[in-house]
């Protein structure tokens, strides 16, 4: 755009006859430069200074148009993105629905189901301390390795988790996580006494014995739940 300091400037045209002339443009006082545009009419080819004074046409307005135009089409594009943007970032930050956590109802059938599934697994031949203790008769180290893992999870995290929910007393369910974690580490326990290089019967009967007496420390608690 021309600024109002400007008292010359040079503007080269070429007209629709194929000769070129130069010309001078001098802004008149008290017009803004932001609504000028170098559209002038011109003096004769003969003057002997060139000088040509513009007037605000219709020509010069409409390139102020144009301009003004393409500068609110980018304005509105940017404002666009912005939007869009912010739109998005909202989208992503909007929290998820919590969901409560399954309560399970303190009924004498609900208690007696939870704690004889742990008293399966320390009495039936299929349950967790009759297969360890099989397959520490038998050596398979490699076999004990993969079983105590699994154990962890499906009986201690589940079965026992499970039942430790249905106790009502805040001290004695602080007492079942203690042995919940006792268990765990007797499983460890048979587990580093059959690692390559490590396997040691004594450890992994010691562990075993532990893990027995953990199992049945747990099944005592359940007497101390109260029915409302």
């Amino acid at each position: 755009m021309l600024s109002n300091a400007a008292t010359t400037a040079l503007l080269l045209i070429y007209c629709h006859a194929g000769c070129s002339t130069a010309f001078v443009i001098t802004p008149q006082r008290g017009v803004s430069a932001n609504s000028a545009a170098a559209v002038c009419k011109s003096q004769p080819a003969s003057s002997s200074s060139h000088d040509v004074h513009y007037d605000v046409t219709s020509t010069c307005l409409d390139m102020v148009s144009s301009r003004r135009n393409f500068l609110d089409e980018t304005m509105t594009t940017a404002a666009l993105s912005i939007t869009a943007a912010v739109a998005t970032t909202a989208t992503v930050a909007t929290p998820q629905p919590a969901y409560a956590k399954e309560t399970i109802e303190i009924t004498p059938q609900t208690v007696t189901a939870a704690f004889d599934a742990i008293r399966s697994e320390l009495t039936s031949p299929t349950g967790v301390v009759t297969t360890l203790s099989n397959l520490i008769d038998t050596g398979s180290f490699e076999d004990i390795l993969q079983y105590t893992k699994e154990s962890d999870a499906y009986f201690r995290k589940a079965k026992m988790g499970k039942a430790k929910k249905l106790l009502t007393d805040k001290d004695v369910k602080s007492n079942a996580t203690l042995i919940c974690n006792a268990v765990t580490f007797d499983l460890i326990g048979i587990n580093r006494a059959s690692r390559p290089g490590k396997e040691n019967r004594e450890d992994q009967l010691k562990y075993l014995d532990e893990l027995r007496k953990d199992i049945e420390k747990f099944l005592e608690l359940e007497s101390t739940i109260v029915f409302e």
